[in-house]
């Protein structure tokens, strides 16, 4: 593959522009600045890449990431009153077309995935796959036997026609709850909360499916793993 060609393909613009890149100087391959845009590569020629003075890990075809999200950021491209999400992510990653998995609140912290994977997205969103999705409550009252117990057996949500319960509920502190829900209704564990008699101050995705966010810091992400892929069903993709 050309060099131009793949800077391309990792997202640094058009065709015209990644060539640009290269003829200005602006490309370091190996640890030496590139100028021939034509130059062949092999997958195994590139040790390292930079590109205008940053280094650039290769993504593969299709990626996969998981993002921990902070307050104040809107699950979308095109953003009302906060900043977008995906403002956290390269730019590069954005202009290959990634999308987030589902999403969360505005004011939602926590594991949010991302993929360019179009089956790997409606996989883990579809309500058929009932994929579980954790998360730590902050409660305005202190939390009750008798909240955890409406929160297994069901709620009524205005709107709906059934019940919805948490697959799980725990309290983890006084005004601290963890729970797990396998559908992806409308603000549903707000909405599940204040059904319970309480009310949600804070609400953070501890996990999704067998993906923890563990201790990645606020506003960071990573690429998922082979073995996270395969705990979820998927292969692991090529560079």
């Amino acid at each position: 593959m050309e060099l131009y060609r793949l800077l391309q393909q990792q997202g640094f613009g058009s065709r015209k522009e990644c060539r640009k890149l290269v003829e200005y100087g602006l490309v370091d391959l190996n640890g030496e600045t590139e100028y021939n845009w034509r130059r062949e590569l092999a997958p195994g020629d590139i040790h390292s890449l930079q590109v205008d003075g940053t280094p650039w890990a290769l993504l593969p075809e299709p990626f996969y990431l998981l993002l921990h999200k902070p307050a104040g950021y809107e699950t979308s491209h095109k953003p009302i009153h906060n900043p977008s999400v995906y403002r956290l992510l390269p730019q590069q990653m954005v202009n290959l077309g990634v999308s987030a998995v589902g999403r969360l609140d505005v004011d939602t912290t926590g594991l949010l995935l991302f993929s360019t994977d179009g089956q790997f997205v409606h996989a883990l969103t579809s309500p058929k796959k009932d994929v579980p999705k954790h998360y730590r409550v902050t409660t305005k009252h202190p939390v009750s036997a008798e909240l955890l117990a409406r929160l297994r057996e069901g709620v009524l949500l205005h709107d709906e026609q059934e019940t919805l319960a948490a697959d799980s509920a725990e309290q983890v502190g006084e005004y601290l709850l963890d729970m797990a829900i396998t559908q992806g209704k409308y603000h549903q564990v707000k909405r599940m909360v204040a059904a319970a008699g309480n009310r949600v101050e804070q609400l953070h995705r501890l996990a999704l499916g067998s993906l923890a966010l563990g201790d990645l810091p606020e506003g960071a992400w990573r690429l998922l793993a082979a073995d996270e892929l395969a705990a979820l069903g998927f292969a692991s993709p090529q560079v």
